[in-house]
């Protein structure tokens, strides 16, 4: 997969918990998730269609956005051209270049410099966390003006500890350390619950340990090569519905190349590739629109030291992978072999949390190894057994589940976008890439913004692909740092919407609008004038209204 940008790693890629994911998406052992999205090995899988209930399931559980119109919401996509933005500016990134501390304790080096002048640092001013002030917030997040090492010691923040939640809102999951974790059998390893060993409470019922239910904290990952560590996982599937817990929308599912057997939703992406062409097409010599993921929930919400908030403060959502499907033993095939088919990548659009399903997403010592013994290789913690202890914070060995949209699966497992799906379950390797996305940075603006309220995602950004902060700049010259999305329980963090919105009373601003977008590295690009309306001219763009913002990061 070497087309991509290339941004260095200083500290090690840590991917942590195999496990799996999706409420509704699969049954045990890769059965059927509705709609056949997820067949029993062996069984007909469905074909691409739009709206399998597997990622529907997990949205739905993240609450309503609060932040401007549904989720994924869609409505008739307009023609119109996209709407660019002002030129390209600065930003090389003292932060980046210096370093920020990440978990792992190493200062993170220089690297690619972003595209534009002889930018500034990224400054953040303001707190993106500092209070969960949505409907369904619990309490607020604690002081998320601290970020970096502890003053004290040296060493990195720890994650706040979190407040308890009442065991009600769990549900058929038990409340553990202020987080709803998933309950199984111990004596059964592919069980969903404890309904066969006395239920809830009983001697045999065993509630995943919290830190696979929480945020998780691992090291940093600061910059990334094109040559990272592969890693032995297996990957499930959950449909084609173009919604997920990043608030992409229809962006990463819709493809110039790829022709959805929903027609009503392949009608949609017509018109979203019209309007938006960058954003439907593939760089050249890598298949990646179309293909997304949703790793375990600990993975997908993580908590940063390096960051503002006390708690669940980074979200992987546009992360880049490459994944291939190996043979059962773990070796790859042979390029024209039976079985053989290309790589993919693909991006993290949703969320695949632990309180979702017990089996994939969780399990004894955060792994089901035991699931897949004696059928193929699969990424155990630290091989050969046992697991480390179910307590500890994920380690560079560890490998992540990563579950697929029906795109991704079928492409893997019989190299078009439209095979059958025939495989529930199947084995793969994976590593992290620098995103090699096509064209500049844009945003999803929501309906109704205002001088006094917006709401955005962002997308389609290359290299770490995913934001950190995002900022806007006020008449007066001063940064405000946006708040990720609010409306969610701090009892599952797993589920947290990833819009980014003004929060309350930081107006009014001026049209046109500057944006400082941040990555992970702490480097940044300024968009100028990025928001140079508030709503679409052609009124019918107004629900999924993408704008490009003329920057992007560096590639090399």
């Amino acid at each position: 997969m070497a087309k991509s940008a290339s941004l260095r790693f200083t500290l090690l890629l840590s991917l942590a918990l195999a496990a799996g994911c999706g409420a509704g998406s699969r049954g045990s052992s890769g059965s059927g998730g509705a709609g056949g999205a997820a067949g029993a090995p062996g069984s007909g899988g469905a074909q691409v269609s739009g709206g399998a209930s597997g990622s529907a399931g997990r949205q739905a559980s993240g609450g309503a956005p609060g932040s401007g119109g549904t989720r994924g919401s869609g409505g008739a996509q307009a023609s119109g051209g996209a709407q660019a933005s002002g030129g390209s500016q600065t930003s090389a990134g003292g932060q980046g270049a210096g370093g920020i501390t990440g978990s792992g304790g190493a200062p993170a080096s220089g690297g690619a410099e972003a595209r534009g002048g002889s930018g500034g640092a990224s400054t953040s001013t303001g707190n993106p966390d500092a209070a969960a002030d949505g409907p369904n917030a619990d309490v607020p997040i604690g002081n998320g003006d601290a970020a970096g090492p502890d003053a004290a010691g040296g060493e990195p923040r720890q994650q706040a500890s979190r407040p308890n939640g009442s065991p009600d809102s769990c549900g058929a999951w038990a409340m553990t350390e202020g987080v709803c974790c998933a309950q199984y059998c111990s004596d059964d390893d592919r069980s969903e619950n404890c309904d066969e060993c006395g239920g809830p409470g009983s001697a045999k019922c065993e509630v995943v340990n919290a830190k696979a239910c929480t945020s998780g904290q691992w090291p940093e990952v600061h910059e990334v090569t094109d040559d990272e560590p592969w890693h032995h996982s297996r990957s499930t599937h959950f449909g084609t519905a173009p919604m997920g817990a990043c608030a992409f929308g229809l962006y990463g599912l819709c493809s110039s190349a790829v022709q959805l057997a929903d027609t009503a939703l392949q009608a949609r992406c017509d018109a979203f590739c019209e309007a938006y062409p960058d954003l439907c097409r593939d760089p050249e010599g890598i298949t990646l629109r179309g293909n997304f993921a949703a790793p375990q929930g600990n993975y997908y919400t993580q908590f940063w030291s390096s960051l503002p908030g006390d708690l669940d403060n980074y979200l992987s959502c546009g992360e880049c992978f490459e994944v291939m499907r190996t043979q059962n033993d773990g070796s790859e095939y042979a390029p024209g072999a039976a079985g053989y088919t290309p790589s993919i990548v693909l991006q993290i659009a949703d969320s695949c949390p632990c309180s979702a399903n017990s089996k994939w997403c969780c399990g004894s010592g955060r792994d089901h190894c035991g699931e897949v013994k004696g059928e193929f290789k699969y990424g155990c913690q630290l091989p050969p057994e046992p697991p480390p202890p179910p307590d500890h914070d994920p380690l560079p060995e560890e490998s992540i589940h990563l579950d697929l949209d029906d795109i991704a699966m079928a492409r893997l497992q019989t190299g078009a976008a439209n095979g059958t799906i025939t495989d529930g379950v199947i084995p793969t390797k994976y590593r992290r890439v620098p995103c090699p996305v096509v064209g500049n940075i844009h945003i999803w603006l929501r309906p109704n913004a205002n001088e006094y309220y917006f709401a955005l995602t962002v997308v389609n950004m290359a290299g770490l692909g995913a934001a950190a902060q995002i900022e806007a700049q006020l008449p007066s010259g001063e940064w405000v740092a946006l708040q990720r999305d609010q409306n969610y329980s701090l009892s599952r963090p797993q589920e947290r919407y990833g819009t980014w919105a003004l929060p309350q009373g930081k107006g009014p601003f001026e049209l046109p609008v500057t944006l400082r977008i941040r990555d992970g590295s702490g480097r940044s690009v300024v968009a100028e004038d990025a928001i140079k309306a508030w709503a679409p001219a052609d009124k019918s763009q107004s629900e999924n209204w993408f704008i490009d913002v003329g920057v992007q990061f560096e590639r090399d």
